[in-house]
């Protein structure tokens, strides 16, 4: 039993197949881009740019345009001028045909932004080998691309994942960065690692809120840790907090947010830091589901070893499992103090970031845990045999494997992200939808049509759907002014 329990896969094989599963998962995914289209914001946030570039075909003048939309919309309805300068910069502004390079673009800046984050943590902090990091970062970026609350706004109808999903992996970049610059050696300036964080941040801060309270949160936390450490770069890192802060400020101070928060009911500020942690909870129930777990705690082995090896020490499990509480309280709260939470369940694409936030923390904390515990002597050796020799175990692997499979049939399993796109590719949906869409173009497209009449969507892919033309000229207008139409309706 010993010897059985010892055998394993080098630690090294199993990373290139944790990133080779993760790489098997994209190719679905990156199939469905083919059939995207564009909707709602899409529309409305590229039309000054498409103009321009249609008028001009110049891009001086599609820059102009995008700034002129900042303007606007800093004033009249939202200070996010980072986000919006993204929204109208939309790749349908040079051809409907380039709206599928959205969801490649989201898709790489997360995936950029989870393994520069675990291979800084984990790697340079904790000093974990590659291969360790590469498991790692892989079974999470797993996680976010195939468990997350809603694909279709996250990944898939540009102007949402631009706004979220877009944001969160940059910050995650940014926050990589930044630390290697804190931990850089003695003999390294790091000017331009620091410079380079310093330029993120100012980006950042002008995107969405959620994002942007929770990277405030934690700069000014780090920065705090520095100053009673007595840190020597303390005083370095105010460059870039300052740089964030005042972005931040300049996005939330914006006019344009008290016009937009009219439309809203608003709870109060101490209900809405209850209403924030209870959904945290719910969340928390809703979202961990068995085959989440089971991806999370195949990870302990992994997590022990580096635990064993680092020369951090661990001395306080319970503080970072407050601070992570609180931590997933302030991402909850900035949608609830806006909207209230009764809106959230039909908004994928902020909870979808917030879930990767949740995700990251349940596997950091885990971690920290594991290595008090490894610290205080009560985890030993005996218990993870296959990795005291680099390896992961292979009992363990085909226990994992079993469970996530009994776990994926406890949930709507046809819905995560991969399988979902193949089998809407496998039964015609996806031809069907873009086929439709196509349909569309060339009424659209028709100079001799003033008002158009389009056929609504038979078939909707789960993972590409999200919002159907109106049956109300009105709701199309933003439609009807890209083509050059005096009405778009849907039936």
């Amino acid at each position: 039993m010993k010897r059985l329990t010892s055998a394993g896969i080098p630690i090294k094989i199993f990373a290139v197949l944790a990133c080779l599963a993760l790489l098997l998962l994209m190719i679905p995914m990156l199939n469905a881009a083919r059939f995207d289209v564009p909707a709602l914001d899409d529309y409305s946030n590229g039309l000054p740019t498409y103009q321009a570039w249609t008028r001009t075909g110049s891009l001086g003048s599609v820059l102009k345009a995008a700034w002129d939309r900042v303007y606007d919309l800093y004033f009249g309805w939202q200070g996010t001028f980072s986000a919006i300068f993204l929204f109208t910069l939309n790749p349908m502004i040079f051809g409907e045909q380039y709206y599928q390079i959205g969801p490649w673009l989201i898709l790489a800046m997360l995936l950029i932004g989870n393994f520069s984050l675990i291979f800084a943590i984990f790697g340079k902090l904790f000093g974990a080998p590659k291969a360790e990091c590469c498991v790692i970062a892989s079974i999470w970026s797993i996680l976010c691309t195939q468990f997350l609350p809603r694909a279709s706004q996250g990944i898939y109808w540009y102007t949402g994942a631009v706004y979220y999903t877009f944001f969160f992996g940059l910050s995650a970049l940014a926050f990589a960065i930044l630390l290697r610059f804190l931990l850089r050696k003695n003999r390294e300036h790091g000017t331009g690692t620091l410079i380079a964080a310093s330029v993120l941040f100012l980006v950042i801060g002008g995107g969405n809120l959620v994002t942007g309270l929770t990277t405030a949160t934690i700069l000014i936390s780090l920065e705090i840790f520095l100053l009673l450490q007595k840190h020597t770069d303390r005083k370095l890192l105010l460059i870039p907090v300052f740089c964030y802060l005042v972005s931040f400020g300049l996005n939330v101070a914006a006019p344009g947010n008290a016009n937009r928060q009219t439309f809203f009911a608003q709870p109060g500020l101490l209900q809405s830091v209850f209403l924030s942690f209870r959904e945290a909870g719910l969340s928390l129930g809703k979202w961990f589901t068995l085959p989440v777990w089971t991806l999370i705690l195949a990870l302990v082995p992994i997590l022990w070893r580096i635990a064993v090896y680092t020369e951090i020490r661990f001395e306080f499990p319970v503080l970072v499992t407050i601070y992570s509480t609180c931590l997933t309280g302030v991402m909850f709260y900035p949608p609830i103090y806006a909207m209230t939470e009764q809106s959230l369940s039909q908004l994928g694409r902020i909870t979808n970031i917030i879930f990767f936030g949740m995700l990251f923390l349940a596997i950091f904390n885990i971690f920290y845990w594991i290595g008090w515990l490894v610290q205080k002597k009560s985890l030993p050796e005996r218990w993870f045999p296959a990795a005291r020799k680099n390896r992961y175990s292979v009992v363990l692997l085909l226990s994992v494997m079993i469970v996530f499979g009994f776990g994926m049939t406890r949930i709507k399993w046809f819905d995560t992200t991969s399988i979902s796109a193949y089998r809407s590719y496998r039964s015609g949906q996806m031809g069907h939808y873009g086929y439709t869409y196509k349909q569309r173009l060339k009424i659209l497209k028709d100079p001799e049509v003033k008002d158009a009449v389009l056929k609504r969507f038979p078939y909707r892919p789960y993972i590409l759907f999200y919002h159907e033309l109106s049956e109300y000229p009105e709701e199309n207008t933003p439609v009807a002014a890209w083509y050059g139409k005096n009405s778009v309706i849907a039936k």
